[in-house]
């Protein structure tokens, strides 16, 4: 059930938007979950695409930006630092490729204020989300102006210079710290998603109790949006997916605004737009009754397996 103080102070929370060819996507509280492609990382694992990307060849990537869209994900996360990748040539190369042969929204995912300038020089006008930002104070005042500069919005992850915070407190305390010295620079509130951290269960048991209490009090307490990396739940458990996906719902139920998701997990826009109606953040039951026609129109039987 979703936490009662959520609820309450709704209202007093701000939503954020990132922009692409398509228009502008909206994320935060009251507005639908924002799913975003988040595969890019995990694709160049495989000897044969990261001899691709070496030779400079995106095709790969490409189709998986397809692959996201046809399931509802209209965003893709570009994140190519495999130590053998040339960032500063390949980043804003793939972020002009993804966008021109298909319209879809960028996020940013890079350690290198550098590549993240040049990504951002090559998507505008249009505004990315920036996974950059952490709560560390030196990479705070590295990449902030850097995100303001291009008015991008920022993807956090909760850690600092003592690493990850362990207790729902630390973790509020480190995520009010970013989001204030966002808005030193300029960058507003709703602009800012905090990653509450999705830990993979098979390596911490029960985290996901903590960081479900932190989506919460981060909404709560700072009105901001919140965001998970949902992928990691199931890594190195079978059917992984099924544990993202499960994850990704329990997520939903207490306030989490974006989700880095795999769009290969079974039933995910599905479940993603039935979650949205449920809890009113799609109050008709626009996104549901669309996908459930897109469904039918294709001759698609819908099974609720993984």
């Amino acid at each position: 059930m979703q936490n009662t103080n959520v609820v309450q102070k709704q209202n007093q929370c701000v939503h954020g938007t990132i922009t692409y060819p398509g228009g502008t996507i909206t994320f935060g509280p009251g507005q639908p979950t924002l799913c975003v492609n988040d595969q890019m990382g995990y694709y160049y694992e495989r000897p044969e695409i990261l001899a691709e990307l070496q030779d400079g060849r995106l095709d790969t990537m490409v189709q998986l930006a397809r692959d996201g869209i046809a399931v509802g994900m209209q965003c893709i996360n570009v994140q190519l630092m495999e130590k053998s990748l040339d960032q500063m040539d390949l980043v804003p190369r793939t972020i002009e490729t993804l966008v021109e042969e298909t319209g879809c929204a960028i996020a940013i995912d890079t350690r290198d204020p550098e590549v993240l300038e040049a990504g951002l020089k090559v998507y505008s006008p249009y505004k990315a989300l920036c996974n950059v930002v952490n709560g560390e104070w030196d990479n705070l005042h590295t990449f902030l102006p850097i995100v303001a500069r291009y008015g991008g919005a920022v993807g956090t992850a909760l850690v600092y210079e003592e690493g990850i915070p362990q207790t729902v407190v630390e973790r509020v305390k480190v995520a009010r710290r970013i989001v204030e010295t966002a808005e030193s620079y300029g960058i507003a509130r709703g602009d800012v998603a905090i990653d509450c951290i999705c830990l993979p269960s098979s390596v911490a048991p029960d985290s996901m109790r903590t960081t479900l209490e932190t989506i919460a009090a981060v909404r709560s307490d700072l009105g901001v949006a919140t965001l998970l990396g949902t992928s990691n739940a199931g890594v190195m458990m079978p059917q992984p997916e099924l544990l993202d996906l499960a994850y990704l719902i329990a997520a939903a139920s207490y306030g989490l605004d974006v989700s880095m998701t795999n769009p290969a997990t079974p039933m995910v826009e599905g479940m993603v737009n039935a979650i949205d109606f449920l809890l009113g953040t799609d109050m008709y039951g626009k996104g549901y009754l669309s996908w459930h026609r897109e469904i039918v129109n294709q001759g698609s039987d819908v099974e609720i397996s993984a």
